[in-house]
């Protein structure tokens, strides 16, 4: 519930950033879903975890997993293998050039565990995939210049994107990171840097940049 709500900021203001420098990157969810689901849940969700990710808020990471996790498609529910990048239990799921391609360019803000996948023929998926998550969180929205909504749920800022959001970041408290999460939002954000590294490695898809100057 929304404890209390500010009005637009800086609604009206001319954008200071300018486009094509920041994207939201994330799962397209075109398609359907995979239909993978947690083979082993029972050796890998111990309480008080819900799902294979994190479950409380603001932790990133993964713990000492007993064994690797198995991602298998339901037949019910199964549409297509997994791409590039996908949604899995509060991680990504990545493939082996996308992995790479991360590593590459921000080491220091991503995280990797070994998993196996496999098709709906029972077979391993190669090359591998890997579960993904971004560990570096930086408070970087510049408030006065950007246009946006922001709430508060129970105490928490949360930065509402839904209309014609404008986001334009502080670059002093980004720095010389080229992907993190952008706190109070639910999105990670990547730079030019990221972008380029990935569509060198073959991951062309447009859908999954989306550039936050016109979020």
């Amino acid at each position: 519930m929304v404890d209390e709500l500010e009005s637009w900021a800086a609604k009206g203001r001319r954008a200071l950033k300018k486009k094509g420098e920041f994207f939201a990157l994330g799962p397209t969810y075109l398609g359907g879903p995979t239909g993978l689901e947690l083979e082993n849940r029972k050796a890998l969700v111990k309480p008080p975890r819900l799902i294979l990710g994190p479950t409380i808020l603001g932790t990133y990471g993964f713990p000492d997993f007993p064994e690797t996790p198995r991602l298998r498609p339901q037949k019910k529910f199964y549409k297509r293998p997994p791409r590039d990048l996908e949604d899995f239990e509060m991680y990504w799921l990545v493939s082996e050039r996308l992995k790479t391609a991360l590593e590459e360019a921000d080491k220091e803000a991503v995280v990797f565990a070994q998993c196996d996948v496999y098709h709906i023929s029972g077979k391993p998926i190669e090359p591998k995939h890997y579960l993904c998550d971004v560990t570096r969180e930086i408070d970087a929205v510049d408030e006065a210049s950007s246009t946006l909504k922001i709430e508060y749920h129970q105490g928490i800022k949360v930065y509402d994107l839904s209309g014609r959001s404008v986001i334009n970041l502080n670059m002093e408290s980004v720095g010389s990171a080229h992907i993190f999460r952008l706190k109070n939002t639910a999105i990670v954000v990547c730079d030019t840097s990221v972008r380029d590294a990935c569509i060198a490695a073959g991951i062309k898809d447009p859908e999954l940049f989306r550039d936050i100057s016109a979020y």
